[in-house]
């Protein structure tokens, strides 16, 4: 019995990756979250800022920031994994988000406009 004002945490990176809802859960599919395909997930099974009421009030500008960042780096640079990019990636117990043990390096390299 979980007493009355006890807090629970479920693992979001347990549920986004269970075969069960996501099929091949590890391998990069854009496809998955199309808007043909989104239509298709099981309610409640997907929450990267929450659900209902209480969900993330930063969810849009958190999402908007990493889309400009992105756009901006990919758009000046090409980035490479090189030998010290961990395969598969390790991720940390000890954070409530998710995060790789010893961070993820990467390689890159300047677009010279022709």
């Amino acid at each position: 019995m979980i007493e009355k004002g006890t807090t629970v945490y479920m693992s979001l990176h347990g549920l986004h990756t269970d075969p069960e809802y996501f099929p091949e859960p590890e391998r990069f599919d854009p496809e998955r979250f199309s808007e043909e395909n989104k239509r298709s997930i099981t309610p409640y099974t997907y929450l990267p800022f929450g659900e209902g009421p209480h969900n993330c009030i930063g969810s849009r500008f958190g999402l908007m920031s990493v889309k400009c960042c992105l756009t901006h780096i990919l758009a000046e640079y090409e980035v490479f994994k090189c030998p010290e990019t961990p395969f598969p990636l390790q991720y940390s117990n000890k954070s409530i988000v998710l995060a790789s043990t010893g961070g993820i390096p990467l390689k890159f390299k300047r677009i010279v406009a022709p």
